[in-house]
């Protein structure tokens, strides 16, 4: 026999009952209805836009993290099990370490370990988190011996922290640790500080808003992004695709809370985009084509799935290079084809290729969850289709008793 174990609304109703309060004094606080948020609750609708996610987490008194789906069950034989596995050890490696202080000298060259480094990124960004997730310990420990140890090699090993402190946050925060990515984020922010380098102190931001978009703290997200970029100039390719970013994780993180228009600032980002040749400046990936996957992601936010989808159809998956991103680009696309309705064919085929090429990050994707969740809860009376009920099973959703 099997049970679902699907959507978020069974982890709000746990939390609320957890914390004994009533649904009339959560709904009260979140400024929704009581019954709306019953239907949350039992899954007769979906929650479509962080800002829904936040007042709940808001009137719960927790961070959207504790709807996480740190718990999802998975195969230990599989490889979202296994990096998982590499939790404690990266963990272990970041308050272990110090800027400072060294208790074991690195056996490996700074060349060794920058070359690595950059390695990994790219790794992260195809997806390959297992092989991330084995190697990022001892090179988080090794680069803290040597920029430790100070003398001329230490810019280097702090540049390459930065940058493999950047890998560290979004592999974490992809498999739902993320109160680790904001370590992982505070260290990069330490040494770039170090480096005294507006430039890289600009680019370590980027994995702390990251991990605060995790956390559900949008309005420091985006003070942290705004601040920023006013740190730069746009006068090399490497500045304008931090600012660039910088600017566009303000916007999104502004609309999410309803704090401010972010259309000029797409509008700014695509001028810049069309400056530079994409350089990939630290992994930022920072394009025209990544700025339509911003506008994407931005409309959702504002309720706008008409713009979502039109802006998601004029963009090629081949054009974006980092298989990550595909992924994100994908789910969005479905979630903006689920908020039009009547498109479920199309949204589990969508859905089948994320997690196809990507199946931890998409496993671990609330909105792909949610959506799979609400198409299930409605097709039940037919037993749901062998797409959905399979598609379900990948992403851990179905549980046996």
């Amino acid at each position: 026999m099997e049970t679902d174990s699907l959507g978020i609304g069974q982890e709000i109703r746990r939390i609320r009952r957890m914390r004994g309060l009533s649904l009339e004094v959560v709904a009260h606080r979140a400024g929704f209805t009581k019954g709306y948020l019953s239907r949350i609750e039992t899954g007769a609708v979906p929650i479509e836009r962080r800002s829904t996610l936040t007042k709940i987490a808001d009137a719960l008194e927790c961070s959207i993290a504790d709807f996480g789906i740190t718990h999802v069950l998975v195969d230990p034989a599989d490889s979202d099990s296994e990096a998982q596995g590499a939790l404690p050890a990266i963990r272990h490696a970041l308050l272990s370490t110090s800027l400072d202080d060294v208790d074991e000298p690195s056996r490996r060259t700074i060349a060794e370990l920058a070359e690595q480094t950059t390695n990994l990124a790219e790794l992260r960004q195809a997806c390959k988190y297992v092989e991330v997730g084995r190697a990022l310990p001892s090179l988080l420990t090794d680069l803290h011996a040597i920029a430790a140890e100070g003398g001329d090699e230490r810019p280097e090993a702090l540049r390459s922290i930065v940058q493999a402190t950047q890998v560290t946050a979004l592999l974490v925060k992809n498999l739902g640790a993320v109160d680790l990515a904001w370590v992982a984020a505070e260290r990069g922010n330490a040494a770039a500080k170090k480096l005294d380098d507006p430039l890289w102190i600009a680019a370590s931001e980027f994995a702390r808003t990251q991990a605060l978009v995790g956390l559900g703290a949008y309005k420091r997200a985006a003070a942290l992004a705004q601040k920023a970029a006013e740190l730069l100039d746009t006068k090399t390719p490497e500045s304008i695709e931090v600012y660039g970013t910088s600017i566009l994780t303000a916007a999104f993180s502004a609309g999410v809370t309803g704090t401010g228009d972010p259309e000029a600032a797409v509008e700014e980002a695509a001028d810049l985009a069309a400056r530079t040749p994409g350089t990939n400046a630290f992994f930022l990936a920072f394009s025209r084509t990544n700025v339509d996957l911003w506008r994407i992601s931005i409309a959702l936010e504002a309720d706008d799935p008409v713009r979502a989808a039109e802006v998601a159809r004029r963009v090629r998956l081949e054009n974006i290079p980092a298989r990550s991103r595909q992924v994100a680009f994908l789910i969005d696309h479905a979630r903006a084809l689920h908020k039009l309705r009547g498109r479920d064919a199309e949204v589990l085929k969508l859905l089948k290729k994320a997690h196809k090429l990507g199946p931890s990050r998409t496993g671990h994707s609330f909105w792909a969850r949610e959506i799979v969740s609400e198409i299930w809860n409605r097709s039940r009376r037919d037993a749901g289709g062998s797409d959905l009920r399979g598609l379900a099973d990948r992403m851990g959703m179905l549980q046996a008793i």
